[in-house]
């Protein structure tokens, strides 16, 4: 009883017991990714996993702009204002009728996919609305503000289950990686709609009918914040979907899992990132160099942890790749998959340690510096695309993870030190 008093008077409980429900959040969608990947290549072959990835690497980028960084900015106003109901309530409905209009725009992007990519059909973008459509009703945002966030993250935990068992039952004939993205999202989706209505009745929002000048505020503030998202979901994107023009099928499948992978990692950093958020954000507002001290602290643990766990990629990435894909060991394909996963393995590294990074600019309200690092990291992604593209060497494929996040941490820490940009 002494030990579990002395662990709750901790200024880490709170952010660990937030850590422990957002992982069970995002680890239910790293392990839906992870059980995902034999279940498509063994069943379906590696080019139907090779048109998955790019349709959910299109559902993480429109997902980003329905967002619209709100799931970074209002954090922290839940979180500042959590007893005020007039102010949640109206925080609440002004970002749903925000994330809506923001949706809009996918239809325009689907028929633009649709047209660069003739060969690969229309069903395959159409399949990923559900899961943009997700983010429109995604409360979690809120639930980490008011730190009531295990409900979601178990109930989370079932519907992804029962995504990856419709994924193993149903047999699919047609259209199929269309079918497995509607399998992945579908469920989601109508579990976020009943989410949002049992939330408004349990927090007793009362529905306040944004008007129109805060609607234009919120696109005006969340303008940066939502670029330096798209962003990073491009710094994946963008070479994904050039090396689906330019590589083979099988090629393009061992990038496939090392991006996914890519992907769980941010999934799982900002599980953690996420969960300091209202911790920091209180830190920050007491006292600058509070927070600063709080910062080294996670990154030394970030460090140590992510660390080990490249070095065991490193040493076991045969058995990571057999035990994913199934794929004879001795084959030229496994060795490049191989290959492209000790290249990985400590991108994970470089990410967590950027992570407190971007919470420092937000804490600091520096959207203008996130702005501009957007911006050049899309450069630098788009230049690194296509010099890796034309050199034609496809050994240099596996470094691009290491090369782009290396890249954003030198981008990010040279403004964090620079004070001019606000």
């Amino acid at each position: 009883m002494q030990l579990i008093q002395r662990l709750r008077s901790h200024s880490f409980f709170g952010v660990l017991v937030n850590f422990f429900n957002l992982s069970v959040f995002q680890g239910a969608g790293i392990v839906l990714q992870f059980l995902a990947i034999p279940l498509i290549t063994h069943k379906y072959g590696i080019a139907v996993f090779g048109q998955t990835v790019l349709a959910s690497s299109f559902a993480v980028f429109m997902g980003g702009i329905t967002n619209y960084g709100t799931h970074q900015t209002a954090i922290k106003e839940v979180a500042t204002a959590k007893d005020n109901l007039p102010f949640l309530s109206a925080l609440f409905y002004k970002v749903l009728f925000f994330r809506s209009y923001a949706f809009l725009l996918t239809i325009p992007a689907v028929l633009l996919m649709w047209a660069l990519y003739p060969s690969i059909g229309l069903w395959l973008w159409l399949s990923t609305l559900p899961l943009i459509l997700a983010e429109v009703f995604n409360p979690l945002y809120f639930l980490i503000g008011v730190q009531k966030i295990a409900f979601i993250s178990w109930g989370n935990l079932v519907v992804k289950l029962v995504s990856l068992v419709a994924l193993f039952f149903i047999p699919l004939s047609s259209n199929i990686a269309a079918s497995i993205t509607l399998i992945m999202g579908l469920p989601v989706l109508l579990y976020y709609i009943v989410l949002t209505v049992v939330i408004t009745k349990n927090q007793r929002l009362v529905f306040t009918k944004p008007n129109k000048n805060s609607l234009v505020q919120l696109a005006k503030q969340n303008f940066y914040i939502m670029f330096n998202g798209v962003a990073v979901a491009l710094q994946q994107s963008i070479f994904l979907f050039t090396l689906a023009g330019f590589v083979s099928a099988q090629t393009l499948g061992a990038y496939g899992l090392v991006d996914k992978l890519v992907g769980a990692v941010r999934q799982l950093v900002s599980s953690f990132s996420n969960a300091l958020y209202p911790r920091a954000a209180i830190l920050y507002n007491q006292n600058v160099n509070d927070w600063t001290s709080f910062k080294a602290k996670v990154n030394k643990g970030y460090s140590v942890v992510f660390g080990i766990v490249g070095v065991v990629i490193l040493v076991a990435a045969p058995q990571i790749v057999w035990l994913l894909t199934g794929q004879s060991l001795n084959s030229d394909q496994a060795l490049n998959t191989i290959y492209f996963m000790r290249l990985f393995a400590f991108v994970p590294l470089v990410i967590a340690l950027n992570a407190n990074n971007v919470l420092t600019l937000l804490l600091q309200n520096k959207y203008v510096a996130l702005f501009y690092i957007s911006v050049l990291i899309l450069v630098a992604t788009a230049l690194l695309s296509v010099c890796i593209i034309f050199t034609g060497n496809t050994a240099l494929v596996g470094w691009y993870p290491l090369f782009i996040e290396t890249i954003c941490l030198c981008i990010y820490t040279y403004f964090i030190r620079t004070k001019q940009l606000k």
